[in-house]
């Protein structure tokens, strides 16, 4: 008899002798077995104990419909013994004595009443199959290969149950589950892909350990597969969200990835996205690029949105000229896609900083006319999209407009309640526009909300809290509501900013820390002495310090009220007299929109609200200031200061 099903099993319906006899053959169970249990290498922590038959998985169905199914054998052999007419043939057919039949006969009684119970929706939870049941799971390790297939495939034709623990039917999954991990070191690929696809149509791909442990085998002979067990693995990878796509099934997809049409690169593309898992083979991405471009004419919405998204958590950032080459060829197309696919195309470029004005305009004038319909967490990547490029599409009506007016609506409330961090998100991205709702600001600042949602320790709080409550400082002089506490916005910014690079500093130097320490060794050849340079976070909402001179009367002068101020304060500069204050910001690629010197969303802030403080920003571009000759540099900088 087999551990789990026994352990799991309902036992208040079952006799006393009953549970009795069942205690002595758990005794007698391996305790191996149940210490391989334990050990498995997965961690079940996150699954989800829902179970929602009636939620229609519009993308897995879409994708299960992409593959190449293995149908082993009709089953329609499977003719019922008894004509089941009515109700009390029913019930009397199942109070047969199945506990003392064979497997065959409880196999053939599962298919005997499976059009009756369609029918009148009736599903294994009803306790009129309890002693069918209680045959099963009795007889279950006698069932041949053919048989577990017929009994699976006609499980999955029974109306579904209301959840996966539900009585009768976890039994049942649970012993098979069991029998299929038993046999299948002595399948075949065929028979493995064919028995995973039931399991999927049972709703139970993500609680079924035969899944996993099919994802398991075939890892080690990936190599050995061909292109449509490929995709079927890569499908089941989605399905399981339980274990990361192995670098060895990446490598045999390398070889694979050009017989696949697009709608199949979609399902390998959902498997890497759900496993979060990141693309790492740079073919594999030109591939994809290349293959949604060639068929943009005709792709689904879906397979769209699948290729978007692992595209854009996985970052191809040395393509930009192939991805906006795929722009250009889907920007004729975007009409016909719904919103949901829309967005997916323009948040690809955030994810790599490509900007494509045309994708961007058109995606915005078709969100735009029905935002009422978006979730917030829509709405919310929409202003991401259109706030990192510091764009204006001028929809009409106009989106910032509109978005705004919508998270305002007491029709929000519930679902704002239930996925609180997408506010906090949609007023940052607001904020970058200079755009405040004081009622929203008040909300999301006051102390419950942040402990609620975030936690009560101060590391947790994330930069759009954090950037809030600065941006009231300088922006929002007659706000009246929650701030965060001088000691929480400390120990925030500490979690939040990165302290200045230095040459004795013990960690390895980034590319962005050596641009800092140049940009900081050619102002000492400027300036008179070192004292004249100030270097620290004039706003603690931005990670990266400056450097700040000041020039009087053509002198540079030491900045020495600057030095009145701490971390996390805001550092307003000395007004008073001819001063001019200079904040030399030092701008990585990150900075900027790709190939270009265009400051992002947040950059673009930042300057502006530097000069509503009274500095002069003096933007020093990666592109622009590392080629250049030591001389050239000190001439670039000083070309700056006017």
């Amino acid at each position: 008899m087999i551990l789990k099903r026994l352990i799991n099993k309902s036992w208040l319906n079952y006799e006393p002798h009953t549970c009795i006899k069942q205690l002595g053959i758990l005794k007698t169970t391996s305790i191996s077995t149940l210490q391989a249990k334990q050990h498995r290498n997965y961690n079940c922590s996150n699954i989800s104990t829902s179970y929602n038959p009636t939620f229609y998985q519009s993308e897995n169905n879409f994708m299960f419909q992409v593959l190449n199914k293995i149908p082993l054998v009709d089953n329609s052999r499977l003719a019922p013994s008894v004509p089941i007419t009515d109700d009390l043939t029913f019930t009397s057919f199942l109070q047969s004595h199945w506990r003392s039949s064979s497997a065959t006969n409880i196999v053939n009684a599962f298919n005997a009443v499976k059009q009756y119970c369609i029918m009148n929706n009736i599903t294994i939870s009803d306790t009129r199959f309890d002693k069918l049941v209680d045959g099963l799971v009795d007889h279950c390790e006698k069932l041949k290969d053919q048989e577990l297939y017929d009994l699976l495939k006609c499980l999955s034709e029974y109306p579904p149950p209301s959840t996966f623990n539900s009585h009768n039917f976890h039994d049942v999954w649970s012993c098979l589950d069991d029998v299929c991990c038993g046999k299948l070191p002595n399948w075949n690929f065929e028979m493995i892909f064919a028995i995973g696809d039931i399991w999927f149509q049972l709703r139970l791909g993500k609680l079924a350990d035969f899944v996993f442990e099919s994802i398991e085998r075939l890892a080690k002979k990936a190599d050995q597969l061909t292109k449509d067990q490929l995709v079927h693995l890569f499908f089941y990878f989605n399905v399981c969200r339980r274990k990361t796509v192995p670098f060895n099934i990446e490598y045999a997809l390398q070889s694979k990835i050009n017989e696949m049409n697009v709608d199949e690169i979609a399902v390998v593309a959902l498997g890497y996205f759900k496993t979060k898992t990141k693309i790492k083979l740079e073919t594999i991405f030109i591939t994809m690029i290349q293959e949604v471009g060639n068929s943009a004419k005709q792709i689904h919405e879906m397979s769209l949105s699948a290729i978007m998204k692992v595209l854009r958590f996985s970052g191809p950032i040395r393509l930009t000229q192939e991805v906006n080459k795929m722009f250009d060829e889907l920007y004729p197309e975007m009409e016909r896609f719904s919103d949901i696919a829309c967005l997916h195309v323009a948040l690809l470029g955030t994810g790599i900083q490509t900007f494509h004005p045309n994708i961007i305009r058109k995606c915005s004038q078709k969100l735009v006319e029905n935002l009422q319909n978006l979730r917030i967490k829509d709405i919310e990547r929409t202003l991401n999209v259109l706030t990192m490029f510091t764009f204006d599409p001028k929809t009409t009506p106009d989106i910032f407009g509109v978005a705004f007016e919508e998270i305002h609506k007491d029709t929000r409330i519930g679902e704002m309640n239930e996925y609180p961090k997408c506010l906090p998100a949609a007023l940052h991205y607001f904020s970058l526009k200079g755009i405040y709702s004081y009622k929203l600001m008040d909300r999301i600042l006051a102390e419950d909300f942040i402990r609620d949602t975030y936690g009560k320790y101060p590391k947790l709080i994330p930069l759009q809290i954090l950037s809030l409550d600065c941006c009231i400082d300088i922006e929002c002089p007659d706000y009246k509501g929650n701030r965060l506490t001088p000691y929480l916005r400390y120990k925030a910014v500490k979690w939040l900013t990165e302290w200045a690079p230095s040459t004795d500093q013990w960690k390895k130097f980034s590319l962005k820390d050596k641009l800092f320490l140049d940009v900081k060794e050619t102002i000492k050849k400027i300036v008179p002495n070192e004292e004249c340079m100030f270097i620290h976070h004039l706003l603690p909402h931005f990670s990266i310090a400056d450097i700040v001179i000041c020039k009087e009367n053509e002198s540079f002068v030491t900045p020495s009220n600057l030095k009145q101020y701490t971390l996390g304060d805001i550092m307003r500069p000395d007004l008073t007299g001819s001063k001019k204050w200079y904040s030399i910001m030092v701008l990585s690629w990150n900075n900027v929109i790709r190939q270009t010197t265009i400051p992002l969303g947040n950059t673009a802030m930042k300057m502006r609200q530097l000069e509503k403080l009274g500095y002069i920003p003096v933007p020093i571009f990666y592109h622009d200031f590392t080629y250049c000759t030591p001389d050239e540099k000190i001439k670039y900088i000083l070309r700056k200061l006017v």
